[in-house]
Formats: C-alpha cells, sequence, structure tokens
C-alpha cells in the first residue's frame, strides 16, 4: 500500500459521501490517496508521514462560494458603509461624518446603501447635496445595479439626463428633464465612475490579497468570481500569483453584459481555460434583467411604481442568441435572474437548448410563479441563490422595498429554496459579495432559520423555505460544482484535499452557535492555508 505523504486526523470527518465517516484522511501529491479510522491510518503511515491531528474538530469538504465578485467588488465597497443605516436621517448622518474625514478635494464615496431608507419616494442624490454640501459625492446602492450622486458629481462627469443607452440603462431625471442623481444600472452608472479617481493596480492586488485572506480565514476554499468587469482582472490574479498562492482557489466565469457587442462574445469564448495555479476561466455569466429595488427587474405584471416591465435587453432576442452560441462552443453559463418574467423567458431559452451535456445556471431566483417553477423542474436548469438576500433586505411586515414593490401575492413566492430543495434541484449557495457579507457561516445559518440569525430578534420571511443543515452545507460543496457539471465537494479517493476544519462539528450546532464557531483552517490540495501571514508587496 502507498504510504501518505501527509494524515490528517480529526474526531468528526463529513465526508458528504453518502453517510460515511472517518476520523483519518490521507493525502498525497495534493489529492486523497486513504480514508479510514485512527488505528486504520497507522498502517498507512510510514516514517516519513506528515501527521496533523485537529483532535475534535471536524473536518468537511472545502467550502466554495458561488458567487462572488473579488476584483470588481474593491470598485464598489469604496468609502463609508451605509448598509447599517436605519433610515434617511442615520444615512445622511453617517456620510456627513464620513464627508468630513475626507480631504475637501476629494470625491466622498460610499456603498451599500438599502434604497428602501427612502421610503415610498423615488431615490435621489439630494441625500449626499444634503450631507455633504457643495462636493463630488458617489454611493453604490446595495444591489450594485444602481447608485446615487450629488449635482458637483454628476457635473463632473458631465451627466446632462440626456444620455441613452444599449440597454435598460438609465439617467433618471425629473418632470423637466434635470438629472435627479439616481443611475440605474451598469452602462449608467459606468458614465459617472470615470470621473472617480482610479484605482492602482498594486493597490487592487493588496485588497484582493486581504479579501481572499478574510475568505480563507472564514473557512472558504473557493469561489466563483462572476465577472472580469475590472479589465485589469486577469492581470491582478497573475500579479498576485507571482507573490504568493491565492488563499483559495477561483473559478472565472466573465459576464456579457446586454449592452456588448458580438465581439465581445467571441472574445470571452477565447479566454475560456485561461488560468494560473488556482485560478481558471470556465464559463460565462450573462443578465437577462436587473433589481427589483430599483425598478430594472423583467416582471409581467408592473411593480408599484409602474416599472420593471422590461428586460435589461433591449431586444431579448439576443440574450437567447448569445446563450445559444455559449452552449454550442460547449460553454457552461449561469444567467442573472430576478423578476417573474425574466425567469421564466430564461428557463424557456435554456430548455429550448440542444442537449449536449453543458449545464446552465440562473442565479438568484428571486420571485418565481408556480406555472414557471413547474417549467423550471424539467428545463435542465441547476440553480444558485443567496439566503441572505433575502435575511437580510426583505422584512416579514413587507415594509421593504423590494416587497413593497412586488405587492403580497408576489412577495409570497419570495426565495423559494426550501421549493427547489424538494424538487430534487442542484441548488448551490454563495453570497454575491459585496451586496451581501462572505462569511459563509453566516449564510450556512440564515438558510437554516431563514432569518438574519447573528440578530437576536429578527424576522423572517417566508419561513417555510429554511433548508436543513446537511442541504446548506451541500450547497456551499457538492452542489456549487455539480451546478456547472463539476466533480467535487466531497471527501473521496481521488478528489483534491480542499478541506474546511471547524472547532465544531456545524452539523450539530444550533444556527446561532454557527454564525460564531471557530475556522481553525482551510487546506487546499492538502497544504494548509496561511489567511494570517504578513502580506506580501510587490
Amino acid at each position: 500500500m502507498q504510504t501518505p505523504e501527509t494524515v490528517i486526523f480529526a474526531d468528526t470527518i463529513h465526508s458528504l459521501d453518502g453517510e460515511k465517516q472517518y476520523t483519518a484522511i490521507g493525502i498525497t501529491a495534493g489529492v486523497v490517496t486513504h480514508l479510514g479510522s485512527r488505528s486504520e491510518a497507522a498502517e498507512w503511515s510510514g516514517p516519513d508521514t506528515k501527521v496533523i491531528d485537529h483532535g475534535t474538530a471536524t473536518i468537511t469538504p472545502g467550502l466554495v462560494d458561488a458567487h462572488i465578485h473579488p476584483i470588481f467588488g474593491q470598485s464598489v465597497a469604496r468609502g463609508v458603509f451605509l448598509g447599517d443605516a436605519k433610515d434617511l436621517d442615520d444615512a445622511r448622518r453617517i456620510f456627513a461624518r464620513h464627508a468630513e474625514s475626507q480631504p475637501a478635494d476629494a470625491p466622498v464615496l460610499g456603498y451599500g446603501l438599502n434604497v428602501a431608507v427612502f421610503g415610498e419616494a423615488e431615490p435621489h442624490g439630494g441625500l449626499l447635496d444634503e450631507a455633504a454640501p457643495g462636493r463630488a459625492s458617489y454611493v453604490t446602492c446595495f444591489d450594485a445595479h444602481s447608485a446615487l450622486a450629488s449635482q458637483p458629481m454628476l457635473a463632473a462627469a458631465g451627466i446632462t439626463g440626456a444620455e441613452t443607452f444599449d440597454d435598460a440603462s438609465s439617467i433618471v431625471v425629473d418632470s423637466e428633464g434635470r438629472p435627479t442623481g439616481f443611475i440605474r444600472e451598469f452602462s449608467a452608472m459606468a458614465l459617472v465612475e470615470e470621473a472617480l479617481p482610479p484605482l492602482t493596480i498594486e493597490g487592487k492586488v493588496d485588497g484582493l490579497e486581504r479579501l481572499l485572506r478574510g475568505m480563507a480565514a472564514s473557512g472558504l476554499t473557493g469561489g466563483e468570481m462572476l465577472d472580469l468587469a475590472d479589465p485589469d482582472s486577469l492581470e491582478i490574479l497573475r500579479r498576485l500569483e507571482e507573490r504568493t498562492e491565492l488563499p483559495i482557489k477561483l473559478r472565472v466565469a466573465p459576464w456579457i453584459m446586454a449592452s456588448d457587442a458580438p465581439e465581445q462574445l467571441r472574445h470571452l469564448i477565447e479566454l475560456q481555460g485561461q488560468h494560473g495555479r488556482r485560478w481558471q476561466v470556465r464559463g460565462v455569466k450573462l443578465m437577462i434583467d436587473g433589481t427589483v429595488d430599483n425598478g430594472t427587474a423583467w416582471l409581467y405584471e408592473p411593480d408599484s411604481e409602474g416599472e420593471s416591465t422590461e428586460s435589461l435587453y433591449l431586444e431579448p432576442q439576443r440574450y437567447v442568441d448569445n446563450l445559444r452560441t455559449l452552449a454550442e462552443a460547449g460553454i457552461t453559463t449561469t444567467t442573472h435572474a430576478i423578476g417573474d418574467q425574466g425567469i421564466g423567458f430564461v428557463i424557456k431559452a435554456i430548455s429550448e437548448l440542444p442537449g449536449n451535456g453543458v449545464l446552465h445556471r440562473i442565479e438568484h431566483l428571486e420571485e418565481m410563479n408556480d406555472e414557471d417553477f413547474t417549467a423550471l423542474k424539467s428545463s435542465g436548469a441547476t440553480v444558485s441563490m443567496q439566503p441572505t438576500h433575502c435575511t437580510h433586505f426583505v422584512r416579514a411586515d413587507g415594509s421593504d422595498a423590494w416587497s413593497r414593490r412586488l405587492g403580497g401575492h408576489r412577495a409570497s413566492f419570495a426565495f423559494r429554496l426550501r421549493d427547489v430543495q424538494d424538487a430534487g434541484m442542484v441548488l448551490a449557495l454563495g453570497s454575491d459579495w459585496p451586496i451581501a457579507p462572505y462569511d459563509p457561516r453566516l449564510i450556512l445559518a440564515d438558510a437554516q432559520t431563514r432569518r438574519r440569525t447573528e440578530v437576536p430578534g429578527s424576522d423572517s420571511a417566508q419561513p417555510r423555505h429554511k433548508l436543513s443543515a446537511r442541504e446548506a452545507l451541500e450547497g456551499y460543496t457538492v452542489n456549487v460544482h455539480a451546478s456547472t457539471g463539476a466533480v467535487g465537494g466531497r471527501i473521496v479517493l481521488g478528489a483534491p484535499a480542499d478541506l474546511t476544519v471547524f472547532a465544531e462539528d456545524p452539523l450539530s450546532l444550533a444556527p446561532e452557535q454557527l454564525c460564531t464557531v471557530d475556522v481553525l483552517g482551510t487546506y487546499l490540495d492538502g497544504q494548509p492555508v496561511n489567511a494570517g501571514d504578513p502580506l506580501l508587496t510587490a
């Protein structure tokens, strides 16, 4: 019998391979080569075998976040975080305090603002003009699909309100055609962001390393990076690997936007297969609509403001054409679809693709009626959802912007995780960082409670959609891989030794305890990840 290079012990090892339980893992050349008990491991080991004993800890397959934006997110998460603002006055106070700390000639930036603070009023940049008079200010809203800009910021960017776009992006104007400071979707936001001071490439490399180390320290061993929105993205990954090993593995699926020309799709196809030691380009992301909260989702019936009535694609057939081109090229896709008509359109498009074995995933699925859910089950699509998008942003009393815009009936079809799970579909879970925090412990807990578990007394919207502890864990392991046709997420012979080590058993802890359970470490290909090492700089 081959002697393993390393043996790792723990009192509990959840292989997720049926009900098989082990207490020892043997690893050679980064791959699991032995599984068994402590006594059996004594028979495998040789004099040169390295032994690591985690005692009473629990080991699971390495956790993988199915939806993150670790590079593009740095341009979103700039300035002061406004996501905890309780109301408009609170947001104004937080932003004013931050503005006082910034140089007088520098833009004042913020992110994470929940548009629910405006109540039933349309969001507007006047909030920023009041909080920081005369300052060029810019705040991305919590969904990253909209933003606020002060009047000086609009002037600096040359925004007049007459701008038009090749997709459903818009500069919102008042009855006299003047920009209000509310900016919807990426094409419009990009015009304003051109006037912001750019982040340096080395600064972005440093930021990425800090972020990925934080993710590793929270228990993640991988993430699915669903964009190449920052044109420096691949260069940033290469430069970081010149310094050190990535703390987590990344599957990169660049997005194709509704406004992109055909040559961009060809470029993304050509990028497939590019890779580093711990990252690879595999897949493409598409978007059929925007978000409910800012009125850019695609609904069968208008929302309470008469909005969310169209796709991001001015000609939705272009989405179908792009999807089919990618499918015929053998490329797995994931499509952002939030409104019910957008979801229904994507389900139909996927179900009509030729059956060539390539999987296509639908992202978010925030509001879906029963008829489309029935079609989803037979479409061949897989699903990726973010439990904290519901628990952080949707209130049981319907007072949030999402519920108010949809109305009680449609809001009752919110984030149907339980239905997807019970239908036997592949359900991957993730955070969509920076839209919501990336800590998988919080997300695994919220998936079980259907509320913001770390906040005592938080309410629960549609609590019947809770998952079990094991179902949630599978959503962060087996199902992430399976959702794109890959194999992984189990501790089995021949698998990469990507592991997460918890101080206690995440399948036995109460969700409230899971939020704060210690992560003792992670392994990538059998090597411990030193997430706390000092940062290296170029």
